[in-house]
């Protein structure tokens, strides 16, 4: 074992983590995503803050057991975590123990067998109608704002591609491309996924028509940059090409679902929701839509699809023994 291993072997857990150490560096290095390394991080850093605050008396890497793994697990329970959170946060850290183990930092990886709860559904996504996004649209192409052009653009590319709030962000103007008759985007998902989408005729016509204001406005879009940008910077108005901030998609959102009369609640990640319920609903093939958002698994998209089913499609209707009482 070199010395900067040994030194971080004796690591003081009174210490703050210094995620620029040698250490750390080579583990978060693997994982392409920023958005990732940041998960990372504050998953293992708050592992980390656990044992440092609770009464167990732990200097060195090699004192953490697996009492104190299963104690975290509890305390994530006792917090209000859900139980894919605490799952997501497991897998964090379990993963890092496994790189200790590599390292030979630590003689097993104290998460190894340990239950994780079940994920089940505490709060379901509020996806909306098609008729509640139908009025959306309509709220979107009635604006009257400066700002109409993005907000309807942000608006259309939600509900229609069904892509989540840092994947609009992260999209430059050479992500949008044309191949025969359709036009396409290209997405950086999750885990470094390179996912291409079919843009529907509409909305590349709707962002068509804001990228052609931002050019009138002379701030036309190079390939490089960000397809997105924010109409004004009340800090520095000269500062206008960069990124959108998180919170102003969350705004756009709420603020034309207001107009359009919905009252409850609804984020981007509902508006994921209705394209995955409205395409399933609607006879698309579960396995292509999963393949379609980038899930990892067609469990994973099952869960999003809340939407009731129909009563003339229950399997009561095909019961042998019932024939006579449930038909006409």
């Amino acid at each position: 074992m070199n010395n900067t291993l040994k030194k971080y072997n004796s690591y003081e857990l009174s210490s703050s983590l210094n995620f620029d150490n040698p250490l750390f560096f080579e583990f978060f290095e693997n994982f392409e995503s920023e958005n990732t390394k940041k998960s990372y991080r504050n998953d293992i850093n708050q592992f980390f803050n656990f044992l440092r605050d609770s009464v167990f008396e732990i200097k060195e890497l090699a004192d953490v057991k697996r009492l104190h793994a299963v104690t975290y697990k509890k305390w994530l329970s006792d917090t209000g975590y859900a139980p894919k959170t605490i799952n997501r946060k497991m897998s964090s850290v379990s993963s890092f123990w496994d790189y200790l183990v590599e390292k030979s930092l630590v003689q097993f990886n104290v998460f190894d067998s340990i239950k994780r709860p079940k994920q089940v559904v505490q709060k379901p996504t509020n996806d909306l109608s098609d008729q509640q996004i139908t009025d959306i649209f309509e709220v979107a192409d009635n604006l009257k704002s400066k700002s109409k052009f993005l907000h309807r653009s942000i608006i259309y590319m939600l509900f229609t591609t069904g892509i989540r709030k840092s994947e609009i962000i992260g999209l430059k103007r050479e992500d949008l491309f044309k191949e025969k008759e359709n036009w396409f985007i290209r997405i950086r998902g999750k885990g470094g996924k390179i996912l291409i989408k079919l843009l529907p005729q509409t909305s590349y016509e709707v962002v068509s028509e804001y990228i052609g204001w931002m050019k009138k406005v002379n701030r036309e879009i190079d390939p490089n940059d960000w397809i997105f940008q924010p109409t004004r910077n009340p800090s520095d108005p000269t500062a206008l090409i960069k990124p959108l901030n998180p919170k102003t998609i969350d705004y756009i959102l709420k603020s034309i679902c207001q107009k359009a009369g919905i009252t409850h609640r609804v984020s981007p990640h509902s508006a994921r929701a209705s394209y995955i319920g409205s395409a399933l609903d609607n006879g698309a093939d579960l396995y292509k839509v999963s393949r379609d958002v980038g899930h990892s698994s067609v469990k994973t998209t099952e869960e999003y699809n809340k939407r009731r089913r129909k009563v003339v499609d229950s399997p009561t209707h095909h019961l042998g023994f019932l024939k006579d009482s449930t038909r006409d």
